[in-house]
């Protein structure tokens, strides 16, 4: 019984290797898809600032404070919540002459002079009601901003888009998988692999006239693109 068992254990082993040669390679079929959504944006973001100069740095910083402040309370009476409010930038600088005296022969050149301070205090505003955008910087400029950029458009909720495109994304990958399949004469089993990819609404930066009427602001569209690889493994119909 001991020669048997052992026989038929090295029988075993041998049969091992051949079995897994004789294993047949999965048929697959892979096929790419893309989707895309147009999305509005209904969020504008803008930093406004005042800048005041004078001759000293205390009397340009409480010039500057005042303005802010009316700035401020202005876009506050716009609707404008104040956890959409927030400082992003503020200095205060020296303003040297514009030309540096004359060094006379066998003198040391002098340094440029200091003639006053600038101070500087920017906000940047979330403005969620993007039709009322452009009347909301009109405002502001009537109330004392004099430094207007970075206007911005976005969307409240990106993920809603982006997902919309991923699933527009995945459905083309399979409608081209079952149109391959059916010329091919082969039905998909089952997916064996998938791997997927989204990107954000870009929208363009807007140009901006002053004018008296409120400020005209074209938010436009962006194209929310996703892509997706899906493999199936097939079989003949």
């Amino acid at each position: 019984m001991r020669y048997s068992a052992t026989a038929f254990a090295v029988l075993l082993a041998l049969s091992v290797p051949a079995l897994a040669q004789e294993q047949p390679r999965i048929a697959t079929l892979t096929a790419s898809g893309m989707g895309s959504v147009s999305v509005a944006p209904d969020i504008a973001i803008v930093s406004i600032g005042v800048v005041s100069r004078a001759a000293t740095a205390r009397e340009a910083l409480s010039a500057n404070n005042g303005d802010v402040a009316k700035v401020i309370e202005t876009i506050q009476a716009t609707g404008v919540k104040d956890a959409d409010i927030g400082t992003s930038g503020f200095s205060v600088s020296p303003i040297y002459e514009s030309k540096p005296p004359r060094v006379k022969d066998n003198e040391m050149e002098q340094p440029p002079r200091i003639t006053g301070y600038q101070v500087s205090n920017e906000v940047r505003v979330t403005i969620r009601d993007i039709a009322n955008s452009g009347a909301v910087l009109d405002k502001v400029v009537s109330a004392g901003a004099n430094q207007i950029g970075s206007i911005q458009f976005d969307v409240s909720d990106r993920q809603k888009p982006a997902d919309e495109a991923l699933g527009k994304a995945i459905a083309d990958a399979r409608r081209q998988a079952e149109l391959m399949a059916e010329a091919a004469g082969v039905r998909l089993v089952r997916i064996l692999d998938i791997s997927a990819s989204s990107g954000s609404p870009v929208f363009a930066r807007p140009a901006m006239r002053m004018a008296a009427d409120a400020v005209p602001l074209m938010p436009g569209t962006s194209e929310v693109t996703a892509n997706a690889n899906i493999s199936w493994e097939i079989a003949p119909k």
